[in-house]
């Protein structure tokens, strides 16, 4: 399962801030609750592949697209069969959990302490009415249903829950199983809707960017956990802290630069961002590094590829 462009960016964001930053705090909040729920899809992942499913299906997980009105939908799961469509959309909340319909209020009480959250109920909703619609476009009918999914069996679901789609993962298995119980088999083409979700799939960008002046410069030592800045010398960087040596680190600060910063990157700010200081030496590196190069003299850039961490390990053996 692929994280989202949002969530890639905010995990390296959170290494990256600098600690003084007013939004420090809320980048590493954010990032653990993407975390919780990367972590909960996973489990959703875990149950629908242990599932035996009666017909074909297909499964889209952390499904992004945008709509005709230029608002984006990012839907959990989508699991497709020639009987319905089902959206998940997956939580991983502790506490009691509590619902107020008439005033779409969805609040929780942990630790003595109340806390609102975002209609999960209202979120999916949207995203059926918006899947129903593409359908009636593409004049296919078959039925949408939806479910909130709550992945942490410590969490408590209370009455006022009951007359909604909303359950334990445990019972994924049963959810599933009603549908097929009580759906007709629809006359709708499961790979023509498929591929339709396929055309539609569109990679969303981060929610949120950030200038260069906020963010901590240098080759970060991971066993520092990226506190300190390691230094390069003769091939290597180590760290002035911890002592630790790589020579391979380098292609995580470049997959850094291009998730926060730019896919393209010229000898100058190779310089700046990774903290080599020597002109000849930051050269002899990117020719090295078998970069893709472009333009010339002062117009030249390098393209940073977007599986850089699958260069690392060709190429971890070789010197830098």
């Amino acid at each position: 399962m692929q994280k989202s462009k949002h969530y890639l960016y905010t995990e390296v964001l959170a290494k990256r801030i600098l600690p003084g930053d007013m939004e420090a705090s809320a980048i590493q909040q954010q990032l653990h609750r993407l975390e919780a729920g990367f972590a909960g899809e996973m489990k959703l992942k875990q149950t629908l592949s242990d599932h035996y499913f009666k017909t074909d299906h297909h499964i889209f997980y952390n499904f992004e697209c945008m709509n005709d009105n230029g608002f984006s939908h990012q839907m959990d799961t989508i699991l497709v069969t020639p009987y319905f469509i089902v959206i998940f959309e997956v939580k991983l909340l502790s506490g009691v959990l509590f619902y107020k319909p008439a005033q779409h209020e969805f609040y929780r009480i942990h630790n003595e302490k109340r806390e609102n959250f975002r209609n999960p109920l209202d979120q999916v909703y949207r995203h059926q009415l918006f899947l129903e619609q593409c359908l009636r476009k593409w004049q296919i009918t078959i039925p949408v249903y939806f479910a909130v999914v709550i992945a942490n069996q410590q969490a408590v679901l209370d009455e006022s829950l009951e007359n909604f789609p909303i359950f334990h993962i445990s019972g994924v298995p049963n959810f599933i199983e009603n549908l097929y119980r009580n759906t007709t088999k629809s006359h709708a083409n499961m790979n023509l809707i498929v591929a339709k979700l396929k055309k539609l799939y569109q990679s969303l960008p981060p929610r949120r960017s950030i200038s260069l002046n906020r963010l901590k410069k240098g080759v970060l030592c991971k066993e520092c956990d990226y506190e300190n800045v390691m230094v390069y010398h003769y091939g290597t960087f180590t760290c002035g802290a911890c002592r630790a040596k790589s020579r391979d680190v380098l292609f995580e600060t470049l997959y850094h630069y291009r998730i926060l910063i730019s896919e393209k990157i010229t000898n100058k700010q190779f310089r700046e961002f990774c903290g080599i200081h020597s002109l000849q030496a930051a050269s002899k590196l990117l020719v090295r590094l078998g970069l893709e190069r472009h333009g010339t003299k002062k117009g030249t850039y390098y393209i940073i590829p977007e599986k850089i961490s699958e260069w690392k390990r060709k190429r971890e053996r070789k010197s830098l």
